[in-house]
Formats: structure tokens, sequence, C-alpha cells
């Protein structure tokens, strides 16, 4: 009779590592004694979560304990291979994808920083010893130029923090950089009109889809507090200077226009709405049949109850 060996580990395995003393002594044996003692033995908690894809499960079994590390909360990560092939060489990979998917679960329990979590690989395939690198960096073709660039802090360019003469060194990418860090400002009609003539030295450069994406970003994104009639400035300026481009900047507007309308209609039925809950709620009906007659949300409507 033909017997499906995975299962059988599986099972032995799962069955000696949720006894918690075998866990314990496991742990102790193979943590360096300074990471272990990091572990706070008494707050071991199974948990019955797996991270291990579909397609993997023949070959890899979990175990997962919520435990406090270093006095703050983590994981510790079991995991057993049961054979080893080629598609395995990239081992240290899974196991950086099964922490990073543990990471996001926890995050989404409420947590606001990540866990640390200590993976540990049971190994006994049929080759021996274990033929793959426990190094990430093995896992890219060229290890030794990922070791210099990958999992480094991030590039960060911080367009707020940039001066408009650093930004206009920047080549074609100039102008989305100048737009996307004075699209909040207050007096974006002055700045534009200021930049036109740098807008109109790159725009030459390029395409004229480009173009439209540029005059439709500027219509739908920008705002400016300091001109009553701002938009309607803005149109004007953009026809000035891109003539050709008239109905394309037209439709844009008009789109823009429809759009305010109907933003300003569903505020309207909304305030109508809030109002009609209001008053039945002051005349006692309940907050659910209030709720099913106007369509406030639940949030909404227990926020007028408690104020």
């Amino acid at each position: 009779m033909k017997t499906n060996v995975h299962p059988i580990h599986d099972r032995f395995f799962k069955r000696s590592l949720k006894e918690k003393k075998i866990a314990i002594s496991f742990l102790k044996s193979y943590l360096p004694t300074a990471i272990y003692q990091c572990i706070d033995i008494n707050t071991l908690q199974l948990t019955e979560k797996s991270f291990v894809a579909p397609e993997l499960r023949e070959i890899h079994s979990d175990i997962i304990y919520k435990c406090h590390i270093n006095e703050k909360s983590g994981y510790l990560f079991f995991l057993i291979e049961h054979e080893s092939t080629a598609k395995d060489e990239l081992m240290a990979f899974r196991l950086l994808h099964y922490a990073v998917s543990l990471s996001y679960d926890h995050l989404l329990q409420g947590n606001k920083k990540l866990p640390i979590i200590l993976p540990l690989c049971i190994y006994h395939g049929v080759e021996s010893p274990y033929p793959h690198s426990c190094d990430l960096y093995d896992c890219f073709e060229n290890p030794e130029f990922a070791r210099k660039v990958a999992f480094k802090p991030f590039k960060l360019i911080d367009l707020t923090v940039l001066s408009d003469q650093e930004i206009e060194l920047h080549g074609l990418a100039a102008l989305m950089e100048m737009l996307f860090k004075h699209s909040r400002a207050k007096n974006f009609l002055t700045i534009f009109k200021q930049k036109l003539e740098f807008v109109q030295g790159i725009l030459d450069q390029l395409d004229k889809e480009y173009r439209r994406s540029v005059v439709k970003y500027v219509i739908e994104a920008t705002q400016d507090e300091e001109q009553s009639n701002a938009t309607d400035q803005l149109i004007h300026t953009l026809i000035t200077a891109f003539p050709e481009e008239t109905n394309t900047i037209m439709t844009f507007a008009q789109q823009l226009e429809q759009k305010g309308l109907q933003k300003g209609r569903e505020e309207g039925r909304r305030e109508e709405a809030l109002f009609i809950a209001r008053k039945l709620l002051a005349e006692g009906m309940s907050y659910q049949s209030v709720q099913k007659l106007t369509g406030v949300p639940e949030k909404e409507i227990m926020d007028i109850i408690t104020k």
C-alpha cells in the first residue's frame, strides 16, 4: 500500500511543537543564548496562523508562537522542509515572504509597529547536508551588488524641502516635481504664471499626450484660495499658453465643473439626511429606525446621539 509520507511528517511536527515544553527545549538548543534570553518564555502562546502558500504545503509546514521578545510583541516561526528540490534554493526568500505576511497580519490587528520574528527551519530531506544558502542575498542573481542596494533605507525625494532652483536642475522630470510641490499652494495661480516659461520649455520637448496630461492634472488637482475666480483665470492662462489645446482644456474644465456640481448635490443630500436624522432622534425614534429611514451611517448617527 502506498503511503503519502508528507502528512505523516506534518502531523508529527505539529504534534511535537505544539507541546510548549518541547518548543522551549528546541529553542534553548538552537538559538544563541543572548537571543534566547530575550524571549519571555512565560508569554509563549500558540497561534493557529499559517503563511505557507498552498502550492508549497507538500514540502513545507509551519507552527507559529506569539510571545514577547525583548519586552515587545514578537513571533517564533517554526518551519519544516521535507525535501530539497531545485525550487527550494529560494528558502531564505520564502521565509522573508512568510515573515512579511505575518508582520502585515500583526499590523491588521491594530499594532502600530512591526514585530520581531525569529524563523527556525527544520530540514530532514534526502540530500545531506542541506544544499542551499540560508543567506537572503544569495537569492539574487548578483549577491554582492544586492548587498549594496537591497534592504537599505529607501531613497526619499522630499519635494517639500527642495527649492525651485534645485528642482529645475532635474531635467525633464522637473515639471512633474514642480507641479507636485506647488499643487497645494494657496497661491498656485501666481506661482504657475511665474513658471509658465519653464513649463512651456519642458513640454516643448515632450509629446502632445503628455502635455494634455499636464493640463488635466493642473485643472483637476490644483487649487488657489487667494483668487475668487482662480479656476477661470487658470483656464484662461492655459489657453493663452497652449492655444492648440483649447478644446482639450475646455473639455477638462467642463468635466471638472460637472464633478463639482455632482459633489455639491451629494453634499446637499447628505446634509438634508443628517437634518432629518437629528429631528427624528430628538422625537425619540430608535437609532436603528432612523438609520433605515435616512440612510445615514451608524457611526454618524451615534455621533449625533453622543453630542
